[in-house]
């Protein structure tokens, strides 16, 4: 309980930093939506890069294919509820309920897991999260963009896929596959292995910027919230599908999935995570409603210091 407590308050302290600036105006909403793309298109590839490359190999990536088919089913499990209820929010505006579906499909599949599962299962399961978000991160650009576009064409949703993230999934992967291609390290040129230890280490270095400045997004848009926009109809809906009907059809779900032992438990860490943190940045770069994606990453951070200490403890994790 104590674990869980304090990496969810580490979060909000990261979080509380850019509510800080907003709200002394160090920053105003256009350099905002400006940091939300340098984090899209710069900051969150070179996490990928590193992560995939420097934890997995063509072999591993192919013997655990269950652990990102367990995260895309999660996140399937959140889209399909998310389009249910969007009948009943059928008044609301159209950049809110376009937010409102994102967030059911998309969870914190990333940051706050791997902070919870160092301190729970050590540094093997952070690799399992890592690895596990390639499923989730297929879906974020497919079914999360076409939940905040409402694009359906085969076409568009094709052409969702050509982003900067997925382009560096793809060059990870394909790093994967040559270096299964190419003769062991040791017996390669010092210049090719020093050239692309520093890439690497380069690429690790700036993603190590994405947690902290998706925070940062994530408070200075907090600065603007206003009471409406926790006291409303949408929201209370958004706290119980996103931490009670959502993760237990993901876990009923996982149950249909041969997972390894040691898989489980992470990807049932995965499965009650709050909304995405992500989704502030998104709804500024798509602009549909950044002010209840940020309340809405607020109220179910806030409540999920309750919730998945009691989802936790209901599964035996």
């Amino acid at each position: 309980m104590s674990v869980i407590f304090l990496k969810t308050l580490a979060i909000f302290l990261m979080i509380a930093a850019g509510f800080l600036v907003r709200r002394v105006r160090m920053v105003d909403d256009p350099f905002n939506r400006q940091l939300s793309l340098l984090l899209t298109h710069v900051f969150y590839p070179a996490l990928i890069v590193s992560a995939i490359v420097r934890n997995y190999t063509l072999a591993s990536l192919a013997a655990n294919w269950t652990l990102p088919a367990g995260s895309a089913l999660i996140m399937g499990a959140g889209w399909a509820v998310g389009r249910l209820a969007l009948r009943g929010l059928a008044r609301e505006p159209e950049g809110l309920r376009r937010t409102f579906h994102y967030q059911c499909t998309m969870n914190n599949y990333s940051f706050l897991p791997i902070m919870l599962v160092s301190g729970l299962f050590g540094g093997k399961a952070v690799a399992q999260v890592v690895f596990a978000s390639l499923g989730a991160e297929l879906c974020f650009w497919t079914l999360g963009i076409q939940a905040l576009t409402g694009h359906t064409q085969p076409r568009q949703v094709l052409r969702n896929l050509l982003t900067t993230p997925m382009v560096a999934l793809a060059a990870a992967i394909a790093v994967l596959v040559l270096g299964a291609a190419l003769p062991p390290a040791a017996a390669l040129p010092a210049g090719v292995r020093l050239t692309g230890g520093m890439l690497l280490d380069t690429c690790q270095w700036i993603g190590q910027a994405t947690i902290p400045v998706s925070a940062v997004v994530c408070g200075c848009r907090m600065a603007t919230i206003e009471a409406r926009h926790l006291l409303s109809r949408p929201m209370l809906a958004m706290l119980g599908l996103r931490l009670g009907l959502i993760p237990a059809l993901a876990v009923l779900g996982l149950a249909l999935l041969p997972l390894p032992a040691d898989a489980r438990p992470v990807l049932l860490v995965v499965a009650v995570q709050p909304a995405a943190m992500a989704s502030v940045t998104m709804a500024e770069i798509y602009r549909t409603d950044a002010h209840f994606a940020a309340a809405s990453v607020f109220l179910t951070h806030a409540a999920c210091l309750l919730t998945i200490p009691l989802w936790l403890q209901v599964l035996g994790v």
